[in-house]
């Protein structure tokens, strides 16, 4: 395909490049189905931190899976106890076989019964989807008519889309770094009026030098078309970073010398790849580039917040009272935790406003509808991160050591304003 003709709107990802060393890759259709889904049923959904060892991890499901089942004893009929009991039990030997192969730093796994009749100890399966994750979750195990996505989101949102341009002399390819995988768009752009490097013959009254200077002329305009290219595609794909690779880590930089401004300031860096680099080698060149970039960035975030609250009208909030009613107010465009944060807080039935300070017994009624509907929360943090993403913002999940010191200081949780 001739790079001047190439039309964006006509790739779409072919390869999921998921294997035993890897992440299950994210992709909005999977994400959207997940949003979407909701059974009568019910949806069993579970996290788990694989840091401590198979065992572990497999004694704290069956903890958790026990204080659930007591937790809802009382409304529930012979039936959906049998149903449930199966339900856990089957997926009780699916994590025992996941964390013997543990892959990533946790799990998460979403499993509905298509019936409610127990037959011959199996149930058929509404959804069933198991995700690796690059990024150790909190332990969690929940029950309701739709999937838990509140930690998946957050994963999403830490390890955003990256764009990949491997090239060379003759062809390009693109990939996507997401979730920790990779995957290859489906479409290779190969330029047959790119002139390979050869010796002059003096063809034609050419000399060496005139003939280099020619194919220098043929590449140089096949750059400018190849930066012109990742450029619509970068657009029409949304990533939020690029970076750049060719089997010469010079070329890769040529090229970034070619992009738009827009593209150029989101270049995080460039690296040498053959053109016949597998999925695989993508993902573990391009994997320590995007965790640096998340390094920096979440640094240069906090900077931000720290000198916006020392002003005095500054665009900045701390604290989790004053958090929540500025996640409430729609104010809030990058929420800001510490990692170890969490604390229980109260959902209004009635409006779903979200409600907590540092305080643990409920409120008399909700302070925004007056109503007395207040159904308790496990973790009100990852609910106000995942009301500010659904909101169009983003959120900042702290981690690095140093970081969190500074986010300590200031109430563990916090963000920047919209105004």
């Amino acid at each position: 395909m001739n790079i001047t003709r190439f039309d964006p709107d006509l790739i779409h990802l072919e390869l999921l490049g998921d294997d035993e060393r890897g992440y299950d890759f994210l992709d909005e259709n999977r994400l959207l189905e997940l949003k979407r889904f909701a059974s009568d049923h019910g949806v069993l959904s579970v996290y788990a931190d694989l840091g401590e060892g198979a065992a572990t991890a497999l004694t704290r499901y069956r903890n958790e899976i026990k204080a659930l089942r007591e937790a809802h004893e009382s409304e529930w009929d012979h039936e959906q106890k049998q149903q449930f009991d199966a339900l856990a039990e089957e997926v009780g030997e699916r994590l025992e076989k996941l964390f013997a192969r543990p892959r990533g730093k946790g799990l998460a796994l979403f499993i509905a019964p298509g019936r409610l009749l127990v037959k011959k100890g199996k149930l058929d399966h509404e959804l069933l989807r198991v995700f690796h994750l690059p990024d150790a979750p909190r332990d969690e195990v929940s029950w309701g008519n739709t999937p838990a996505l509140t930690q998946l989101l957050l994963q999403q949102d830490e390890h955003p889309q990256t764009g990949v341009v491997l090239f060379n002399r003759e062809e390009l390819r693109f990939f996507l770094y997401y979730m920790g995988e990779a995957a290859e768009y489906s479409v290779k752009l190969d330029n047959p009026e790119v002139v390979p490097l050869t010796k002059s013959h003096n063809w034609h009254g050419y000399g060496t030098h005139n003939h280099q200077q020619w194919q220098q002329e043929h590449y140089n305009r096949y750059l400018r078309q190849a930066a012109i290219a990742v450029a619509k595609l970068a657009d029409r794909a949304g990533w939020k970073w690029l970076v750049l690779a060719s089997p010469d880590e010079q070329e890769a930089k040529h090229l970034a010398e070619l992009l738009p401004a827009q593209w150029s300031s989101r270049l995080i860096g460039t690296r040498a790849l053959p053109l016949t680099a597998s999925l695989n080698d993508v993902r573990d060149a391009v994997a320590p580039v995007v965790a640096e970039a998340e390094r920096k960035e979440e640094k240069e975030t906090l900077e931000q917040w720290v000198n916006e609250l020392e002003r005095p009208d500054g665009r900045a909030v701390a604290g989790l009272a004053d958090t929540v009613e500025a996640v409430q107010e729609y104010r809030v465009l990058h929420f800001i935790a510490d990692s170890d944060f969490s604390h229980a807080g109260w959902q209004c039935g009635d409006c779903g406003s979200l409600i907590a300070d540092l305080q643990e017994q409920a409120p008399q009624a909700c302070p925004y509808c007056e109503s007395a509907s207040l159904a308790q929360r496990a973790d009100i943090v990852g609910d106000l991160a995942l009301q500010v993403i659904n909101s169009g913002g983003h959120a900042e999940i702290v981690r690095g050591e140093e970081n969190r010191k500074v986010i300590s200081g200031q109430g563990q949780v916090g963000g920047l304003l919209r105004y």
